[in-house]
């Protein structure tokens, strides 16, 4: 799992031919081939989840599954969990088109992307991807997902910085070390942006949390 690189880091349609020739693909910024044939391949059997099994770890999946379910007391095996999102995705949106406009090297075993991705009702959002090496094989890790809002309240528990944001109708639960810069930047009021991963390999608790990527004030 390369925890201590993690820990480093965050401190400081059906699949169907036809399906395929709906991709739309720009390339962005230079990120070395491997890499790259990894990212082609998700996202061509992104409409069908299975097909990317061999891409993805077992934490990238609990993290879909519980992002789709939002019930963390759930505790299907791996297998049923990707079954279940299977089953979820055929009465989804279809990817249209995705453009990697963003990479990163963290280090040797670990990357990050950022993708615009567009669906079939022409919506538009903007994930980052985590991938690690194991095994000699890239993978996808993590997803983490935007968020805007207002920070409606600020805690501590025991070594973390908790952040709810949101509004008075929706809002998401995110942590962070307390060491961090964002946890003596951000206070009470602040508009922002946060990109996080849901938490899935912590305990099973009463509530889905995200862990903070990164978090910015928006003016």
């Amino acid at each position: 799992m390369q925890l201590s690189v993690w820990k480093s880091w965050f401190y400081k349609k059906r699949h169907s031919n036809k399906a395929n020739s709906m991709y739309i693909v720009e390339k962005g910024p230079a990120i070395p081939e491997e890499i790259r044939g990894v990212i082609d391949r998700f996202f061509l059997t992104y409409n069908h989840f299975k097909g990317a099994r061999s891409l993805q770890t077992d934490t990238f999946i609990k993290e879909v599954f519980y992002a789709t379910k939002q019930d963390p007391k759930d505790q299907r095996s791996i297998e049923e969990m990707e079954a279940y999102i299977q089953q979820k995705n055929v009465h989804r949106l279809r990817l249209k088109s995705y453009v990697v406009d963003e990479y990163l090297s963290i280090g040797e075993k670990v990357c990050m992307i950022g993708v615009t991705r567009e669906f079939s009702n022409n919506q538009r959002n903007r994930v980052l991807y985590f991938l690690i090496k194991e095994d000699q094989s890239w993978r996808f890790h993590h997803i983490a997902r935007s968020h805007h809002g207002t920070v409606l309240d600020k805690f501590q528990v025991n070594e973390q910085t908790g952040f709810v944001v949101g509004n008075d109708k929706a809002a998401l639960l995110f942590l962070t070390h307390s060491g961090s810069a964002d946890a003596s930047t951000f206070i009470l009021g602040d508009y922002v942006h946060v990109e996080g991963y849901l938490e899935v390999e912590q305990e099973v608790s009463s509530q889905l949390y995200y862990r903070i990527v990164r978090m910015n004030r928006v003016h």
